[in-house]
């Protein structure tokens, strides 16, 4: 049984993180319903899997670029008939995942929407980065989750586009899986307060940053 498990009825069965941004900040871990639950979050529903009890889901139905939601169906982020597939919030990985066809949709969204920018060659891991050396600064569409029942989580720049080494190369940080597992890594939710609501199954983005 999971620490939460064990004495989660003493600390209102809530719980939220903070992973330390790249760019500066330190990173936060607090419990207790009066810290964890904040209003003004981005609240989403928790998914129970049948096949994965230990994981957090959640339900994602859909990827924006730019504000513009993509013709991706639902259909692709939900379980299968024999639980395979899904989307999980881990912070164990780093990179955010979604089976191929989903990747190269947002994929070719974003470059369609960034022609302007030096492209570069950059770690196997990624296919899309940018040379942005003696940029002082540059504009990017943004990148959003479409959640079940209408909330949408719209990123920060530095959680999308990261540098890779010291000569101005950023890299565009999703990547396909190979399975029908989505998986939304910690780059992804860095900086940005993480809340769990277990006893109301619900996960909660922002408003909080760190």
């Amino acid at each position: 049984m999971s620490f939460l498990g064990q004495i989660g009825a003493q600390l209102g069965d809530a719980f939220a993180y903070c992973l330390v941004s790249r760019g500066g900040g330190g990173g936060s871990l607090v419990f207790g319903r009066d810290s964890a639950v904040p209003i003004g979050a981005v609240w989403v529903p928790l998914l129970q899997s049948p096949r994965a009890l230990n994981f957090y889901y959640v339900g994602l139905v859909g990827l924006g670029v730019g504000g513009t939601r993509l013709p991706i169906p639902e259909s692709v982020f939900a379980w299968s008939d024999d639980g395979d597939g899904g989307v999980v919030l881990d912070t164990g990985t780093a990179v955010t995942r979604f089976p191929g066809t989903v990747y190269e949709a947002l994929r070719d969204a974003f470059v369609s929407s960034t022609m302007g920018l030096p492209r570069a060659h950059g770690p196997s891991i990624f296919d899309t980065c940018y040379d942005l050396y003696g940029f002082g600064s540059v504009r990017v569409p943004t990148v959003s989750f479409y959640f079940n029942g209408g909330p949408i989580l719209t990123l920060p720049a530095s959680n999308f586009m990261i540098p890779v080494d010291g000569m101005g190369t950023y890299c565009f940080a999703f990547a396909a899986s190979e399975s029908e597992l989505s998986i939304i890594g910690n780059i992804q939710q860095e900086g940005i307060q993480i809340s769990f609501d277990v006893a109301n199954n619900l996960v909660g983005f922002g408003p909080y940053t760190c």
